[in-house]
């Protein structure tokens, strides 16, 4: 099962108002899916193009980034956790602490025997 999760989404063009039909990646695993990775770090992954009037900016979603170690069985150094959210910008606190919690309980599921719940024990790290 892939751990990587994308939603797709119909929005409206903000320029234009044509329908935008747009693959939004909630959850990205480096490992998995290093093309999404460099996205991130280019901040285009939820960049939104217009079929009609061309690039219209980004997308106003959550995103939980996994980060597994590079091998079964080695520490991540620096007791650093395995994944970092991002949340929404226009959301409540109450709103990212329920995105986070669905998306952490999705990434759960994929993983399976391989979740390690002391990953939480210090907290999610969030960047916004």
């Amino acid at each position: 099962m892939p751990h990587s999760f994308q939603e797709t989404a119909e929005l409206d063009c903000p320029r234009c108002g044509t329908r935008i039909r747009a693959e939004l990646w909630l959850i990205v695993d480096a490992a998995e899916r290093p093309d999404l990775l460099e996205q991130v770090r280019q901040g285009r992954l939820h960049e939104l193009t217009c079929p009609n009037c061309g690039p219209v900016g980004q997308a106003d979603a959550p995103l939980l980034l996994y980060t597994p170690s590079p091998s079964k069985g080695e520490g991540r150094g620096g007791g650093l956790p395995p994944f970092l959210f991002s949340p929404a910008q226009s959301t409540t606190a109450e709103q990212d602490q329920e995105h986070a919690r669905a998306l952490l309980t999705r990434l759960r599921a994929s993983l399976g025997p391989a979740w390690q719940d002391e990953w939480l024990a210090q907290g999610l790290p969030a960047l916004p």
